[in-house]
């Protein structure tokens, strides 16, 4: 076994398993997962380093922007139907309680939360383990690991949703090869859960 190759594999170990259950068991307290990812995130710069230009200021096609806004508007209406059924109390009532709460996070959350994620789940995980994995098997392995690191909320809303977010984030990183596009289309649906209510499954951890 070669020493990349080793280091790799505890690499990986420790970002998308350890990591995720160290603040599962509450050894690290899940207010510090914000702090945490940006940590990661500078040392996924690191590793990066020679590549930062090629996604810091990469371009959008309108195509694909589209795509992601026409596949945004059928799922949103999906969520919407889907908390009305299952959590008709909380739909919007984040917006009605906390206004300025929710404002505030509409800004902050796609630059505090989105970015480093997109840097850690997608552009490195990408980087590390293409070469290794079919197209299929790396969108696979990715939403695994996506939805695993949201285990850390303690229920399964989180950890599902999440699941299907990371096949969805990276097809379009795949297919776009652009971060600007999937950091995009991350805030969206991360908003988005937030106004229909859904944030706390994200944030505080609710269990139901």
């Amino acid at each position: 076994m070669s020493k990349r190759y080793f280091y790799s594999v505890n690499e990986f170990l420790f970002i998308f398993i350890a990591l995720p259950l160290l603040f599962f068991f509450r050894y690290i307290p899940i207010t510090l997962i914000v702090p945490t990812l940006w940590v990661l995130s500078f040392y996924v710069l690191f590793i990066l380093k020679d590549d930062i230009s090629s996604f810091a200021f990469d371009r959008i096609e309108y195509d694909e922007l589209k795509e992601v806004f026409k596949r945004f508007i059928i799922i949103a209406f999906l969520l919407s139907i889907f908390t009305y059924i299952f959590f008709e109390e909380r739909l919007f009532s984040f917006i009605e309680k906390k206004p300025y709460t929710y404002i505030l996070i509409m800004f902050l959350y796609p630059i505090l939360s989105v970015i480093p994620q997109e840097l850690i789940f997608r552009k490195f995980f990408l980087f590390r383990y293409k070469q290794i994995f079919m197209p299929q098997a790396l969108i696979l392995l990715n939403a695994l690991v996506f939805g695993f690191i949201h285990i850390i909320f303690a229920n399964y809303i989180a950890v599902i949703f999440s699941f299907v977010g990371g096949i969805i984030f990276m097809r379009t990183y795949l297919n776009s090869k652009s971060f600007t596009l999937v950091c995009i289309e991350h805030a969206l649906y991360g908003d988005f859960i937030f106004t229909i209510g859904l944030g706390d499954f994200f944030y505080h951890g609710a269990v139901h």
